[in-house]
């Protein structure tokens, strides 16, 4: 039985899933290397390794309270560099076909930020690590294995330059463990190939959104809402979310769907706000100071790559974060998932003894862990595109669960903190709400109710 060698580990990609895979490694390695294409920025601005970085992003209450795990205090550093406390029971307006109920006493209290600003944050965190290795404007080309092409034993790099791509010298770096966090467009299923293992299947749920954000500052002395989300309807699928970030910005993101997307004009981008079914997010920033460009996204499909599936696998090769699963970010799922599997890769490097099968184990665990939030985001599929049976059901049931919200406290209560993964989502199913939908769907569906 081969133990696992605890000496080098090193991670693809520096994106959030790979500072947080990053910090994880450091506790159960002598070294850690962590290859990043990019050059970092030295303050919290965008970077082109990150092209959703524009966009808004939350990370849910879950996902800080993981992070606070991995990093006790972050919260008052990003504080304290302008992130925003945020109660998001009560300093918030949600529309669901009607606007929902505020929260009274809540114990949803949080932060919200720009991800430019969180990523930021992490990496000044991790740069006191004096076992961890940046190597920045490096990418990697494919995977080194042993002889018998059964474990992978370190990575192809190369330097990117101006210089053409097949002029650039390869090297390679040996580890003991490779986490591949590269993201959406990581290339994991042909270095796999390359080995003669085969690719992952994929399953691709694909609810035809695009985004559209701008950041804003707000008048003097207004005391708008720190968050508002707009769900769109069955009659508009339109939504919109404005979010209170660091120096006193508003980031304002508008969404639809079936490839009726905002655009990326002045005139149209505010128009499309206009027509969103509450006005608030309009009227909002109608008197605003635009600060910057409008930037739009439309890479949002839910895509996972079983590798757990997979009957062969190599030893010692990971994969996580976007890179094994991303989500249509309506529930803004991404991040938070991220940090889960690094509170989960910890506890398994903490359990592992031998070598053989853990990387399997492992991604049979990743599999499970995005089980949950997969359902979730993909029970939001638009009518007419491919699902399952289970997934129709399942979005029959949200979609008149959704309809209770605007009126019902306790129902909203719990399905907000289902969005900030602090509970299941069977929490849904408890028998008082199943009793509550079924009934609301029998009245509307009567023929008292018909006038």
């Amino acid at each position: 039985m081969h133990t696992l060698q605890r000496t080098h580990a090193l991670v693809i990609g520096g994106g959030i899933a790979g500072l947080l895979a990053a910090r994880v490694l450091i506790k159960h390695f002598q070294h850690v290397t962590l290859v990043e294409r990019d050059h970092y920025p030295q303050e919290p601005i965008f970077r082109p390794g990150v092209p959703q970085g524009r966009q808004v992003h939350t990370l849910l209450l879950r996902g800080q309270l993981a992070l606070e795990t991995l990093f006790p205090g972050l919260g008052k550093k990003l504080l304290a560099h302008g992130a925003i406390a945020h109660d998001y029971g009560n300093e918030s307006l949600y529309y669901y076909g009607g606007r929902c109920p505020h929260i009274p006493s809540t114990l949803l209290q949080g932060w919200t930020s720009s991800r430019l600003l969180l990523e930021w944050q992490i990496r000044q965190e991790l740069l006191g690590y004096h076992s961890l290795c940046f190597k920045e404007g490096h990418e990697v080309v494919g995977l080194v294995a042993s002889a018998e092409k059964k474990q992978v034993t370190g990575v192809c790099i190369r330097e990117r330059t101006h210089t053409p791509p097949e002029k650039r010298e390869i090297s390679q770096i040996t580890a003991d463990l490779v986490v591949d966090a590269s993201g959406s467009s990581s290339l994991a299923p042909r270095w796999l190939e390359e080995l003669g293992y085969e690719a992952p299947k994929e399953t691709v749920v694909d609810t035809l959104v695009g985004y559209a954000t701008r950041f804003y500052t707000p008048p003097a002395q207004r005391n708008d809402w720190k968050l508002i989300a707009i769900q769109g309807t069955q009659q508009s699928q339109r939504g919109g979310v404005l979010m209170a970030i660091e120096g006193n910005r508003r980031m304002v993101v508008l969404a639809g769907t079936k490839k009726d997307y905002p655009s990326t004009r002045e005139e149209e981008f505010l128009t499309f706000a206009r027509s969103l079914p509450d006005p608030t997010l309009y009227e909002t920033i109608k008197e605003a100071t635009p600060i910057s460009p409008i930037y739009g996204y439309r890479r949002t499909a839910n895509r996972i790559r079983h590798f757990e599936q997979l009957q062969r696998y190599p030893e010692q090769f990971l994969v996580l974060g976007d890179a094994a699963c991303c989500f249509n970010p309506i529930y803004g799922q991404g991040m938070t998932v991220a940090a889960l599997e690094a509170l989960m890769l910890d506890v398994c490097l903490g359990e592992a003894r031998r070598q053989q099968g853990f990387a399997h184990r492992f991604q049979r665990k990743v599999a499970h862990a995005i089980a949950t939030p997969w359902q979730l985001a993909t029970a939001a599929a638009l009518p007419g595109t491919k699902e399952s049976l289970t997934g129709r059901v399942s979005r029959w049931y949200l979609e008149h669960l959704i309809s209770l919200l605007p009126t019902d406290q306790a129902i909203w209560l719990t399905f907000l903190e289902v969005i900030h993964m602090l509970r299941s989502p069977l929490s849904l199913m408890h028998p008082r709400i199943v009793a509550k939908v079924l009934t609301s769907q029998k009245r509307v569906s009567s023929p008292e109710s018909v006038t």
